[in-house]
């Protein structure tokens, strides 16, 4: 596994940062992708451009540790759909998200901002001019959760329903929301949570990548503290293994590579339905404030569901403690 690590100030610490994706207990290829990258030195490392292997043995992995200047992306995808390469969707948009990104090369958070959101459209389109010129990938799509860093503002991008986590003093919290037609019912409170299990439309996801020519980006920011950990996830992982087990897991192995071992492991125990991806990154360093500094994970949503622009801090709370329940499982997807 290659480690990249580059020359940086005495008194910094690296960003420790492991990814696993295995294909699961019952599917044939592995739909899912992740991609790692360095853009302030032009390094990556991830699924994106690796063959397909049927029933592969092996779980792809990689591990990276990353020292200031900082300007990094890290994103999961769970591609579906395509008559025979389901895995086209999630590695193109894997492709242009990266490539985007590189070529604005954006260092400020307000760039990194309008660039990451710029990536998405671009790999929206790219995704479905692919479905569209060949009948093999007719009807492909995937999901996007991008995270996105520069200096200490984690800014994070959701498309569908892979999901990202931030463990902070024990405590985690889910730092996007599902895009789906369940998590929208719950929200307007015309479902009950105990309902969400068994109804009949629970795969439906509202936005995906190629789904549809409008694309809407959540957009939010988090301001990262010393010891915090971020997961990356599909729902291989979020519908198998309840938040109170991913937050022991996160908790127990500080190492990154450990930690994405530990949960691989447990979605495979739980059945391993799906195929899984898990990336998970560990902040350290007098860079960062301390965990006491700011109080509790204050979420900053930038753009809503739909796409509109909200002023100020409207999406900041205190998320510190919330352990939302784990998603309805059967939502579909790689």
């Amino acid at each position: 596994m290659p480690v990249y690590r580059s020359s940086a100030a005495e008194h910094a610490a690296p960003i420790a940062i492991a990814a696993r994706t295995d294909v699961g207990r019952h599917r044939e290829h592995n739909e899912d992708a992740f991609l790692i990258s360095d853009l302030a030195r032009g390094l990556s490392y991830g699924t994106a451009s690796a063959p397909v292997v049927p029933a592969a043995p092996a779980a792809p992995a990689a591990q990276v540790a990353v020292e200031p200047p900082l300007a990094l992306s890290l994103a999961v995808y769970d591609g579906s759909g395509g008559a025979s390469s389901p895995d086209a969707a999630s590695r193109l948009a894997a492709r242009t998200v990266h490539a985007s990104l590189a070529r604005s090369a954006p260092r400020t958070s307000d760039a990194l901002e309008r660039g990451l959101l710029a990536a998405l459209a671009e790999a929206g389109r790219a995704v479905l001019d692919n479905a569209r010129r060949s009948a093999q990938h007719r009807n492909s799509g995937t999901t996007a959760t991008v995270a996105a860093l520069c200096d200490e503002r984690l800014l994070l991008a959701q498309v569908g329903d892979s999901r990202a986590y931030l463990l902070r003093g024990g405590e985690l919290a889910q730092i996007t929301r599902d895009q789906t037609l369940v998590q929208s019912l719950l929200e307007s409170g015309k479902m009950r949570p105990e309902e969400a299990a068994t109804f009949e439309h629970r795969g439906v996801m509202l936005q995906a990548l190629g789904l549809r020519e409008h694309l809407s980006i959540a957009l939010s920011a988090v301001e990262l503290r010393r010891g915090d950990t971020l997961l990356l996830c599909t729902d291989g992982l979020s519908d198998l293994v309840d938040d109170r087990q991913i937050a022991a897991a996160l908790d127990a192995h500080p190492d990154p590579a450990a930690a994405s071992g530990a949960l691989i492991d447990a979605a495979l125990r739980a059945g391993g339905r799906d195929n899984v991806t898990v990336l998970v990154a560990r902040f350290d360093g007098l860079w960062l404030a301390p965990p006491s500094d700011g109080g509790a994970l204050a979420i900053d949503e930038i753009a809503r569901f739909d796409g509109r622009r909200t002023p100020g801090n409207a999406g900041s709370g205190d998320h510190g403690s919330r352990r939302p329940g784990p998603a309805p499982p059967g939502r579909g997807g790689g």
